[in-house]
Order: structure tokens, then C-alpha cells, then sequence
């Protein structure tokens, strides 16, 4: 490009092929101008101008345009849990300016014209920038490729773990209740809110809480390679206290009671225990309910009107009794008195005694099976040895008639034990009880091979035979008792007053021992022993006394109008008697007093 031939007054500048052209001016004409812009450094005699400046044909004038290289950065993220980690790429494309070419002008305004550079990121750049980043473990080398490709603005996960599988978490149930708990039958109109209200109570032998063991969680791995730990699961404690066992049975474990009682658990310490002993504190009325438990009770106060508390083990109560129930499996101790109340002490073991006459019959038939195996095995031994002409003519070793006779009994004797009904058993006897059932069918073993298999398991239910029948002798102390009716299987023990216009029956004693002791109306009963200070009264209310043929009757006084009943023998007083023991001597009734023995007319 040529600048225009006419005369010129002024410097001409222009740029052809990217390269600056300068036309000097006539003599007295202005020299042209350069003006810069952004996109082109511009030097003139070696220094760069920034504003509009004057350049002649021999100014070293230097046209660099700039150039901007691509940006890019990248950065990690790597989330608090380990199981993740992000890129976050930054990256902005380059530019390269090139300068157009222009019209001579005496004020060369520099035009450009640009190309982008593009971005350009190596996918193992970020390969090896995540590992120096601490990324170790999880590292998708897809993801990374496709961040090199895509460019992202947002964050790309390039990196995963493996979480920690969880674990499951232990589980305790409770298979009674340990609080009271308030039972309201809604198909009823009527409610009786003394007898909804049941506390915690467990019998021998029950299961009181199951406990699924808890599993512990699988490890997993961090993108730092790192090992992750699950969380510890929760594991409930579950530990036997007093009255408790624990049996294990795959993953449950089985919190079982030893004792019949109060059910209680501390989660603190995981102790699971049975206390044979219920204490209430307070009076037993509404707000309470009627007690029931199958161990021992303590009320720290005084059963009321309508009430009733029933116990497998003991009772003490140390307020009074107002026309209330009392039943007990063992003895009873009232401090305070008792008016117009039924207390009874003693297990009712009738069916007791039934079971074990059963269980009698089954002991029989196996030791006489025993016996002959014994006898059988002695012969064999004997005539081993040479000793036949010494056997006594007896049952042989073939002759089975009697053995198998025996051996029925035996079945007979089971079969009317199944018969009966165990819904009263703990579950342990229950299960002694029915196992024999299989082993005495066994077909496979000889009589004495199944005799033999039941020895353990009839054993196991005598011990707890004998065991309960001897929990029956129960006794009943108070000090003083009226209007009421009072049972015990042993002994009634009156420490105070006495008794008024009550009925007493004990199964061994009853004693009237304390201050002035007085039995007045009403009828004493017992088996062996009555003893009292004072039987009967001056009034016109009849007192019966009656002992067993064996027993005897001790008084220090015996007022006129008292029945005396000693077995079949019967008698009435018609004056005082002071002192006096009576008992059945050849067949009268006998007093013993101060002045020696006298007969009493019947």
C-alpha cells in the first residue's frame, strides 16, 4: 500500500502485512502519529509507549502484539468421611492478537484482529496431582479423562471409598413386665380396679429377657487408603444377678430365672435379677391394687377393706388388716391386728401329693426292673464261672415274663402321669416330665438300656417334688386377731392379746402366748397342740377347743361353756379350770392339773 502521490504536508503511517509503514512529511509538515492500543505493545526507539506518539521513517518502531496463554488450575476436595473426593478445575483459553493491516493516516489508530489458544489439559496430569494430593485408593481414571475433555466448572467426582458396612445393633426385650401394670378389660362393663393393677413378679424357671447379641459392622476404605472403622454397635447389657441365669441359644441370650420373685433390671450395670422379696411401701388399697407375686412380699403398712394379697412365698405386713385376704405359700407375720379378715398360710399341695404317688408308682417299676438287671447280670457273672450248680432256682437270665411285667406297670404308670394335668409345673418339669415319653418308646434299645434312660429325668422331678412339698409348713404370727378366719399348714402364733370370736386352724400348734392371751368364741382347731392362757369367758359365746386323738390342750384358765373336742371325744366345761393339760389317756379325756389327773365325762 502506497501513500497518495499529491504533495504531502504531513507524515504518513499505515501497517501493511503486519508490518508498520512510515512516510515522512514534506518539510514543515507535521510527522505522523502511532497510537496503541491494548492488544499490541508498541516500542518506539526501544521504549514502550503507552500513549499517542510521533514516529518518522527512521524511528525504530517495534508492532509486538500480545499474546495470553491459556490459564489452568486444579484443586482437591476431599470430603470429612474419606469416602470422596472431588476435582475442581479452573481453566480459561488463551488468545494470540495479530495486527491488521490499515489506510495511511498521519495517526496510525493500530487495529488487531485475535485467535483463541484452547486449553489444554493431560488427564495423567491429574492422575498424578490427586496421588500427590494424598488420593490413594478409589481413583476413577474415566472421571479424570473426562474432566480433561468436558472442563467442568462445577466439581467432578473423580474418587470413591468403600463405607463401612454397619453393624446391627444389640436388642433387648423384657418377656415380663418390670413396672406395674394397669390391665383394663374393655369388653367389660364393670371393672374391679383392685384386681387391675399387676406387679412385676416372675416365676422359677421363666424367661425374664432375650437379648439378640449385637453384630459388629464390616470395615471399609478411605480414597486416602486409610482403613475405616464402622461404628460400634450399640450392645445393650445383659448380666445374671441373684435368682438369674443366662443360657445361650445361637444368637439369643436367654435371661432365665432361678427363683420366683421380683423381676428387676439396672441398665446402668446390665443386671438382671430376681429379688425373692416384693417390697411395697404403703398401704395396700385402691391406689395399689391387690398384690400377687410368686415370691415373697413386704408391705410397709396396712392392708384395707376389700383388699387382697396372695404370695408363693412369704408375707409380713407391718400395719393392721382390715377385712381383707391374705393367702400365702408360706407364713404370714402381721405386727399390727387383724379384724373380720381370711388369712390362710400353706401351700394347698393336695394335687402336690397326687403327683408324687404317680411318680411313686413309676419309681417302683423301675427299681424292680433294675433289680432283675442286677440279679441277671450276677448270674451271668456266675455261671461264667462256673458256679451253676450254686444258682438258686430264681429268675434267669431267660426267663423275661416277670421283666416284661414289670416293665408294663412301668408304661401304665407314665401313661397316667401324662394324663395329668402340668399346666401347674414349671416348664423345666414339664419337659423332664414329657421327655420320657420318647425315651421309653425307644425301639432300638433293649427293656433296661430305656429303664435306664429315665432314671435321670425321674430323679430331676422327685427333687422337685420333695423340695415343694416341704415348703408347705407354714406358719401365721400376728398379735392379735377378731372376727376373722386364719389357716396355716404348721403352726398359729398369737404373741399378744389373743383371739376374739375368730376361727383358727392350724395343721400342727396353735399358741396363744402373749399378754393376756385369750381365746374368747369362736373355734380353735390344730393337730397336735392348743395352748392358751386363757380359753372361753365369763359371756354367753361359745369357744370350741379341738386337738387330733394324739394332740393335747394346754390352758392356764378354761372358763365354764367351753367345748373341748379331742378327736372322737367331746366335752363341755361347766366350771373353771385352772392349769390343766388334757389329752386322751385309754380312751377318756384326761385333765392333768395342780391336784393330779381326773377324768372328764364325755
Amino acid at each position: 500500500m502506497q501513500p497518495n502521490s499529491g504533495k504531502t504536508t504531513s507524515g504518513l503511517a499505515w501497517v501493511e502485512n503486519g508490518r508498520l509503514r512510515v512516510a515522512d512529511p514534506d518539510p514543515g509538515g507535521a510527522p505522523a502519529k502511532i497510537r496503541p492500543v491494548d492488544e499490541v505493545e508498541v516500542f518506539v526507539q526501544g521504549v514502550k509507549i503507552t500513549g499517542e506518539t510521533e514516529v518518522t521513517g527512521s524511528s525504530n518502531v517495534i508492532l509486538r502484539p500480545v499474546e495470553q496463554l491459556p490459564q489452568i488450575s486444579f484443586r482437591f476436595q476431599v470430603s470429612k468421611d474419606d469416602l470422596e473426593a472431588y476435582v475442581i478445575l479452573e481453566v480459561k483459553d488463551g488468545v494470540r492478537y495479530m495486527l491488521k493491516d490499515t489506510e495511511p493516516s498521519p495517526v496510525l489508530q493500530l487495529a488487531v484482529e485475535s485467535e483463541t489458544i484452547p486449553a489444554r489439559v493431560e488427564p495423567q496430569v491429574i492422575i498424578e496431582g490427586a496421588q500427590k494430593a494424598g488420593i490413594r485408593f478409589g481413583l476413577d481414571t474415566q472421571a479424570c479423562h473426562m474432566v480433561c475433555a468436558e472442563k467442568p466448572a462445577k466439581p467432578v467426582l473423580i474418587a470413591s471409598g468403600i463405607p463401612p458396612t454397619p453393624g446391627q445393633d444389640g436388642k433387648l426385650e423384657f418377656a415380663v413386665p418390670l413396672e406395674k401394670v394397669v390391665e383394663l378389660p374393655l369388653d367389660e362393663i364393670r371393672i374391679d380396679f383392685r384386681s387391675s393393677i399387676r406387679i412385676p413378679d416372675v416365676r422359677a424357671g421363666q424367661t425374664i429377657a432375650v437379648k439378640r447379641q449385637a453384630i459388629p459392622g464390616l470395615p471399609g476404605k478411605g480414597v486416602s487408603g486409610k482403613t475405616l472403622h464402622p461404628k460400634k454397635p450399640r450392645d445393650p447389657g445383659l448380666r445374671a444377678g441373684k435368682g438369674v441365669e443366662l443360657k445361650q441359644e445361637r444368637e439369643l441370650l436367654f435371661a432365665v430365672a432361678t427363683t420366683s420373685g421380683w423381676p428387676r433390671y439396672n441398665e446402668s450395670s446390665g443386671i438382671v435379677e430376681v429379688d425373692e422379696v416384693y417390697y411395697h411401701r404403703g398401704d395396700v388399697d385402691l391406689s395399689s391394687g391387690n398384690l400377687r407375686t410368686s415370691g415373697s412380699i413386704e408391705i410397709a403398712g396396712n392392708v384395707f377393706e376389700g383388699m387382697r394379697v396372695e404370695s408363693e412365698g412369704n408375707q409380713i405386713i407391718t400395719g393392721t388388716v382390715t377385712d381383707a385376704e391374705l393367702n400365702a405359700w408360706g407364713s404370714v407375720t402381721i405386727r399390727g391386728n387383724v379384724f373380720k379378715s381370711r388369712i390362710s398360710a400353706g401351700k394347698d399341695v393336695r394335687w402336690l401329693h397326687k403327683l408324687n404317688d404317680l411318680l411313686s408308682n413309676v419309681e417302683e417299676s423301675l427299681v424292680r426292673i433294675m433289680e432283675i438287671r442286677a440279679l441277671d447280670k450276677r448270674l451271668a457273672e456266675e455261671a461264667e464261672n462256673g458256679d451253676e450248680n450254686q444258682v438258686p432256682d430264681m429268675i434267669t437270665v431267660s426267663d423275661s415274663e416277670v421283666l416284661f411285667d414289670y416293665f408294663r406297670q412301668l408304661i401304665v404308670s407314665l401313661g397316667a402321669l401324662y394324663k395329668e394335668d402340668l399346666s401347674q409345673l414349671p416348664q423345666e418339669i414339664v419337659r423332664r416330665i414329657l421327655s420320657t415319653r420318647k425315651k421309653i418308646a425307644g425301639r432300638d434299645s433293649g427293656v433296661y438300656h430305656r429303664a435306664q434312660a429315665l432314671e435321670e429325668d425321674i430323679s430331676h422331678v422327685r427333687s422337685w417334688i420333695d423340695y415343694e412339698l416341704s415348703r408347705g409348713e407354714s406358719d401365721i404370727v400376728l398379735p392379735y386377731v377378731q372376727s376373722s378366719y386364719l389357716e396355716a399348714s404348721r403352726d398359729i402364733i398369737v404373741t399378744g392379746q389373743g383371739a376374739l370370736y375368730s376361727n383358727l386352724s392350724a395343721g400342727r400348734a396353735v399358741k396363744i402366748a402373749g399378754s393376756p392371751g385369750i381365746v374368747r368364741g369362736g373355734e380353735v382347731t390344730a393337730s397336735e397342740l392348743i395352748q392358751v392362757n386363757q380359753a372361753g369367758g365369763r359371756g354367753s359365746a361359745t369357744t370350741i377347743l379341738r386337738v387330733s386323738e394324739k394332740g393335747r390342750i394346754i390352758a392356764g384358765t378354761i372358763f365354764p361353756n367351753t367345748t373341748i373336742i379331742l378327736g372322737r371325744l367331746k366335752a363341755r366345761t361347766e366350771n373353771p379350770l385352772e392349769s390343766v393339760e388334757i389329752r386322751i389317756v385309754e380312751d377318756r379325756l384326761v385333765i392333768s392339773g395342780r391336784s393330779g389327773p381326773v377324768a372328764m365325762d364325755t
